[in-house]
């Protein structure tokens, strides 16, 4: 017993020592473009275009080895989509129903929860690449949106929704980039990320005049359809940025 408390103890002593000899605390600012495309799990609406939308954000890493780090700070993401789904003025319509294409934009205020891996220096030149991986917790203040009936033109003005968005967000993020330390305490990188959301964005519901059901003249059900358009946002971005 006492054997294992000594091996236990030198164990610790040793984790302690090199997470102290290479621990630092690192803080600093991003931003960059964001492309955005959304996909339904249901099959229920469609993505019709990528949008770009812009990111910026303070960010804090803390190493605990050498060469891998825990990074986490604040997010602010402006994202956009492009969808199409059908809908219909009444039950009866539904026989014949028309598609909406809608546009939506949001500002989603993010925790991300990452765990950064970084190579040794390659070289003569102070670059160091890394990949980092992990996921985030946002919440989407407001959304508003843009709707066109066919091919009609969108409006010019944005409009709010019916509650139709979830305000919580939660993605898996992956990322990967280089940094180059111009002296000890300062560093500047460049890299990309791929974020995929995997709660709803649109859980229910997509407006008060779409129907769950088909109905003939004489009011009795012919059939069903889901309403639920199960909305997932997908970003591939760009960011650069400086730690100090």
């Amino acid at each position: 017993m006492k054997k294992n408390l000594l091996l236990a103890g030198l164990l610790l002593a040793m984790t302690l020592s090199v997470s102290a000899q290479y621990k630092g605390f690192s803080f600093g600012f991003k931003l960059g473009p964001g492309f955005d495309w959304v996909g339904s799990t249901t099959g229920a609406a469609h993505s019709e275009k990528t949008m770009t939308g812009f990111g910026f954000g303070v960010m804090a890493e803390y190493y605990f080895t050498e060469n891998y780090a825990i990074v986490t700070g604040v997010n602010v993401n402006m994202n956009r989509g492009y969808y199409s789904f059908e809908s219909a003025n009444d039950s009866i319509s539904l026989l014949n129903p028309f598609t909406i294409n809608r546009q939506y934009k949001a500002t989603v205020y993010e925790i991300p929860l990452m765990l950064k891996m970084v190579t040794n220096q390659f070289g003569a030149l102070p670059i160091r690449y890394y990949a980092q991986v992990g996921g985030g917790i946002g919440y989407a203040q407001k959304v508003k949106v843009k709707d066109a009936i066919g091919d009609a033109a969108f409006p010019d003005v944005w409009g709010t929704t019916r509650k139709e968005f979830s305000n919580l967000r939660a993605s898996l993020k992956i990322g990967a980039g280089a940094q180059y330390s111009i002296d000890e305490s300062l560093r500047v990188f460049l890299g990309v990320f791929f974020s995929h959301d995997f709660l709803n964005n649109i859980s229910y519901g997509i407006g008060h005049n779409y129907y769950s059901n088909y109905y003939d003249a004489a009011g009795d059900k012919i059939g069903e359809r889901d309403v639920k358009l199960n909305m997932l946002q997908n970003r591939f971005g760009i960011e650069a940025g400086i730690l100090f």
